[in-house]
């Protein structure tokens, strides 16, 4: 008769079965918590070496970045200040009706890129520059330069709900405020009322025409889309706009007194954005009214 193998005199009770088992295991095979605390410190270590390098490689991109951008607002300001300001000269007697020359080649401008429609110059500023429309995208300007290629800067642009020969009665134009004073940024000077009140002419060229608008405003205005939020086809939704821009209400505003628009009026308002970041939805409005349209060849 066999006895149960648990109560035999020569077998050992269980827990000690199992410290025998683990005295007789090779040390190799035995478990070793330093070994895993020693794994897992190495996880570690890799993981923040990773973790360290990205943001290296985060850090070196921001300032590749913060270089090409400054290299692409250097390149845009000479640009800008390798342009020849337009030289309006005052017509020949000749057959051809006393009509001056076009100060700038739209032809050549044209084939640099079809979007090119006007030129505006404000004097006494660094305004001089020329103005696109895409007919495919409202703000590809925002972004692109005017030769179609990304760009910090941009450029100075209308949308399409404006006609391209300046003959809707509110026409905007866009334009970046940049630290490098390029593009709008000098529309800034008439914040100045001694600037303002000494410069109030600015041109607008387009092919045939040349444009002459009197600055009658200047002034801190919200971020609503301007020609979006008002219907100019109404006769009085347009003198109620044209009340509000020779009297803005802004606490950051030069107006000419005296100065009175109606309804057959024409308006350019150059918009773009403030430095100050306590006004970072905000922007500051540059508004001409048109007093001059003089033909050219």
């Amino acid at each position: 008769m066999s006895s149960d193998p648990r109560n035999s005199p020569n077998t050992p009770p269980p827990a000690r079965a199992a410290q025998q088992d683990r005295d007789v295991q090779p040390k190799h095979a035995r478990p070793a918590a330093s070994s895993e605390k020693n794994a897992s410190k190495k996880r570690s270590v890799i993981a923040l070496s990773l973790l360290l390098a990205l943001l290296l490689c985060g850090v070196a991109a921001g300032v590749g970045y913060m270089v090409w951008q400054q290299m692409e607002l250097d390149r845009a300001a000479q640009q800008i200040k390798d342009t020849p300001e337009p030289v309006i000269e005052q017509p020949a007697n000749d057959e051809q009706n006393n009509l001056i020359d076009n100060p700038i080649d739209f032809a050549s401008l044209k084939l640099e890129n079809p979007d090119i429609y006007a030129w505006i110059h404000i004097p006494q500023t660094d305004v001089n520059l020329p103005v696109l429309q895409s007919v495919e995208n409202d703000n590809l300007y925002l972004d692109h330069n005017r030769d179609k290629e990304y760009a910090v800067e941009g450029a100075i642009y209308s949308q399409m709900a404006n006609d391209t020969g300046f003959s809707d009665p509110v026409t905007v134009l866009y334009g970046h405020n940049l630290v490098n004073g390029t593009m709008f940024s000098t529309l800034h000077y008439f914040e100045n009322e001694d600037f303002f009140n000494a410069n109030e002419t600015m041109y607008i060229y387009t092919p045939g025409h040349v444009l002459t608008y009197r600055v009658i405003s200047a002034y801190l205005y919200d971020d609503r889309h301007i020609l979006n939020s008002y219907d100019f086809r109404s006769p009085t939704v347009l003198q109620e706009y044209f009340n509000s821009v020779i009297n803005p209400d802004s606490l950051l505003v030069n107006t000419r007194p005296g100065t009175e628009l109606s309804i057959d009026d024409k308006i350019v308002q150059l918009s773009t954005c403030m430095s100050d970041t306590n006004h970072s939805n905000s922007r500051y409005i540059v508004t001409g009214v048109l007093i001059d349209d003089q033909p050219t060849r």
